[in-house]
């Protein structure tokens, strides 16, 4: 991927000094710096446009004299001056940097598939150049995606020029025409790619946007496209918690496989993928009978969708609790090797504490199981209450 880093103006003249200076643009330094920094890590072409006018320039008919030649007013600011070597300086006479002939060579022999644009006035310098992007990518049929981050691009503060409102409208105009615009604290994916082809999990690098640039994560899925590109209420998976009375007493069915991910046998909950077509419940009851041959007589929802492991994969689960009758006959396809554990619910906790889980079926199972705990402290409390009314009605009683 070929990206280039542009900034414009972030000059003396228009931030700390002359005719045009305006100090509110030093808000926006730490960003590009940011940005810098990534661009530099990625090996990122950088451009630096600098204003630069001859003393009778044209330009001073319309606005003050300001950024003559030789002047402090035409330098880098001092924070950006530490990266002037790493980048490609320009010098221009012109509001739109689209212009010189620098630009223009650097367009004809390269291919660049994102440019950032950063820097100083939004909607002068910095809306001119973009614009005429726009248009020369769109002439010439190239896929160059154009981005802005809000906080990284601004304008200055007069009395017919309210820098706020205009900042905010040119941002808007330039979304309009196709630019991707980054406001801020906001984190957009501008690209996925497909790593691997695989048939139940594959991985993708998707390239996000923000405030500090372009960044690049590795993720997977199960799908076939990622959430970000593909939303789904859809679960991909579903997890059980399969119980029965034995006895008047609870319980409750786990199993024991072994995992290739980690090379050992955890103990965990029946689980599996929902299939296309399904939905989740049906998916549960499915794989109840597959995986420990049981028969549900009562199911409900417990969870609903939640993801499995944010720092990797976009994959989420339900989880459901089934009261079941086993059949004793598992249906297991020819790589499962699954053991059925019963496990009274007085024995549930100590497994919990000392044996090994997935995060989904230790928690879950928790959960399940200080719900039966409660019920049972709730079944007391109504048992000591009705005790007291009974006596209470009694001695009322006695007393007549």
């Amino acid at each position: 991927m070929k990206n280039l880093l542009i900034v414009v103006d972030m000059v003396n003249g228009f931030i700390n000094e002359g005719a045009l200076a305006d100090m509110r643009i030093n808000t926006i330094i730490p960003s590009i710096v940011r940005k810098l920094e990534r661009a530099k890590e990625n090996g990122d072409m950088i451009i630096a446009f600098k204003d630069t006018h001859e003393e009778n320039d044209e330009e001073f008919k319309l606005f003050p004299p300001h950024c003559v030649i030789g002047s402090n007013e035409c330098e880098l600011v001092k924070e950006l001056k530490p990266y002037e070597n790493q980048m490609l300086v320009i010098n221009k006479n012109t509001t739109n940097g689209f212009n010189t002939n620098m630009m223009k060579t650097i367009l004809e022999n390269n291919r660049f598939d994102n440019i950032e644009i950063t820097g100083c006035c939004t909607d002068i310098c910095v809306s001119a150049l973009t614009q005429s992007l726009v248009k020369y990518f769109a002439e010439n049929k190239i896929d160059t995606k154009i981005h802005i981050s809000e906080n990284s691009v601004d304008t200055f503060n007069a009395p017919n020029h309210d820098a706020d409102k205009i900042n905010a409208q040119t941002l808007k105009e330039l979304e309009e025409i196709g630019v991707s615009i980054a406001y801020n604290n906001a984190i957009k994916p501008i690209s996925v790619k497909k790593l691997t082809d695989r048939k139940f999990l594959n991985m993708f690098e998707v390239t996000y946007e923000g405030e500090n640039g372009l960044i690049k994560y590795e993720m997977v899925t199960r799908r076939k496209l990622p959430e970000i590109v593909q939303p789904t209420l859809k679960p991909d998976a579903v997890h059980m918690i399969p119980y029965s009375y034995v006895q008047g007493s609870m319980v409750v069915y786990l199993i024991k496989e072994f995992k290739r991910a980690i090379g050992d046998f955890v103990y965990g909950l029946p689980a599996g993928l929902v299939d296309e077509g399904e939905d989740s419940m049906t998916s549960a009851i499915r794989e109840l009978d597959e995986e420990i041959g049981a028969k549900v007589k009562h199911i409900k929802l417990a969870e609903s969708a939640t993801y499995s492991s944010l720092g990797m994969t976009d994959e989420k689960a339900e989880l459901y609790e089934a009261e079941v009758t086993l059949t004793g006959q598992q249906h297991l396809t020819g790589n499962e090797n699954i053991e059925v554990v019963p496990v009274k619910i007085g024995e549930l906790e100590n497994l919990l504490d000392n044996e090994k889980f997935g995060v989904r079926s230790k928690y879950g199972l928790r959960n399940f199981l200080y719900k039966q705990k409660i019920k049972k402290l709730e079944k007391k409390i109504q048992e000591y209450e009705d005790k007291e009314i009974e006596n209470f009605l009694y001695n009322e009683e006695q007393e007549r």
